[in-house]
């Protein structure tokens, strides 16, 4: 076990060294309590877990699960899975790691799993995509099941946070299972094809909307409508990416629900978005600080 005490200020440095240290086994960081005093905060050990997550009928799923330390009262933790963007840094299962080493002290078990389609598998054009996507919906639906049945875990007290892609898989899951209690969808696409023809495929003409089409049923704008306030979406000024045709399709799509808008972030948003996020989290499932 790799223990490190560590201020609040020195928390991705702290991070950055458990997990090239921690080999599979948990690593334990101390993450300040949220606030600014005139006194040294008090610190918690906060548990990182390098797990797999068994997924029925694929290969297990590599994850974190990030947790206080040491003997939690059963069911007395927010659940939370975290699905992380396709971007020019932490684009894996280490994006939402700080943030969620931040909110283990206020009551939160995490789950980071790493994706698969399209992070390191490409869109081939052609109706497996289609699979692609189920099957990795799939993956994050077992890590769903996986994050409820810890016994620390409340099951009424369960959130999905996804970014870029991640928000995509995370409107449907959050959509379609109804334990989930709240969700934060940041800067998503509102449809698959549309970045799969753009970024890899270069489709055109009526290729490109035969393509298109076959994703009909898992728009991701088509599944928002459920978790109506207890739904946030955060969207960028300056995001290059998302128009604000998409932003306005979601509008329409969700009209109950909350929205953070930064006018001078970009598609990877910044701090701003996480203390917005993490305040809208700790409303929605009880969590101190």
């Amino acid at each position: 076990m790799v223990r490190k005490l560590i201020g609040k200020a020195a928390l991705a440095v702290a991070v950055a060294g458990a997990m090239a240290t921690m080999a599979g086994a948990p690593a334990t960081v101390a993450a300040a309590s949220p606030g600014r005093t005139s006194t040294p905060p008090p610190v918690t050990q906060v548990s990182v877990q390098d797990i797999r997550v068994p997924v029925p009928g694929q290969q297990p799923v590599p994850a974190y699960l990030v947790r206080s330390a040491g003997v939690l009262k059963p069911g007395s933790q927010a659940g939370i899975l975290f699905l992380h963007w396709l971007g020019q840094i932490h684009s894996d299962r280490t994006e939402f790691l700080a943030e969620a080493i931040q909110l283990a002290p206020r009551g939160a078990v995490s789950l980071l799993p790493q994706g698969v389609f399209p992070w390191r598998v490409a869109p081939s054009g052609k109706p497996a995509d289609v699979t692609a996507i189920k099957q990795q919906l799939a993956v994050f639906q077992a890590c769903l099941n996986w994050l409820i049945s810890n016994s620390d875990v409340s099951a009424s007290r369960i959130a999905v946070v996804g970014h870029d892609y991640g928000a995509m898989y995370g409107a449907l899951l959050a959509n379609s299972d109804p334990r989930v209690h709240a969700a934060v969808l940041a800067t998503p696409d509102a449809t698959w094809g549309h970045w799969f023809v753009k970024y890899w495929l270069g489709f055109t003409g009526s290729r490109a909307a035969r393509y298109k089409a076959l994703f009909t049923s898992l728009q991701p704008v088509r599944h928002v409508a459920r978790l109506g306030s207890h739904e946030l979406f955060q969207w960028a000024g300056q995001d290059i990416f998302v128009s604000a045709s998409v932003r306005k399709r979601f509008a329409a799509a969700a009209p109950q629900s909350p929205v953070d808008f930064f006018p001078r972030s970009d598609h990877q948003l910044t701090t701003a978005a996480q203390i917005a996020r993490d305040k809208f989290l700790a409303t929605e499932l009880g969590l101190s600080g």
